[in-house]
């Protein structure tokens, strides 16, 4: 009895430490959201592209500069083995490699940036409905950080119990 009740409190444990991990690793992205607010709204009200649409623009060119940053930079040193054209030629490769990889990942951020979007609205409305009031259009520091822990939760819960490999199968993506 006393082994299945240390069991029953050590998955406990783990689930606080998971969240606490989710709460913190949310942080950058919420510091993000606010940086990339600007852009956001210039695509929504200048070019008049959807939600969807301007989520989708701006997620892909951020992570795309991610990856170009990520792979490009262990790999400087195999250029002093190519000739001028060889190299022209393998950045070109690489980049086009690198841009077919984003759209996946582009992909999988998008429908995780769309739950975290209903999270949000959905404690901003909650918020309306107490104070019968209109929503401003600053972002509240405190809903989006507890959108995008709840979610991030949920997906490295996922990601623990059914798809531990995927962080295996998203660094040979980037590097293969």
């Amino acid at each position: 009895m006393k082994q299945i009740l240390l069991t029953i409190l050590n998955y406990i444990w783990v689930f606080i430490k998971l969240l606490l991990f989710s709460a913190v690793v949310s942080l950058p992205f919420v510091g993000l959201t606010y940086l990339l607010q600007k852009p956001f709204n210039w695509l929504r009200k200048e070019k008049k592209l959807s939600f969807a649409l301007s989520l989708f623009i701006l997620l892909f060119v951020v992570s795309y500069v991610f990856l170009i940053f990520i792979y490009f930079i262990p790999v400087l040193d195999k250029f002093s083995t190519f000739t001028f054209f060889e190299g022209i030629l393998f950045i070109l490769l690489q980049l086009l490699r690198l841009f077919l990889v984003n759209l996946l990942f582009t992909a999988m951020m998008f429908i995780i940036a769309m739950f975290i979007s209903m999270l949000y609205d959905s404690f901003i409305n909650k918020k309306e409905n107490k104070r019968k009031t209109k929503a401003s259009e600053k972002i509240s520091f405190f809903n989006l950080w507890k959108a995008f822990a709840m979610v991030f939760f949920v997906v490295f819960l996922f990601i623990l119990i059914v798809f531990p490999s995927i962080a295996a199968i998203i660094i040979y993506l980037i590097f293969m």
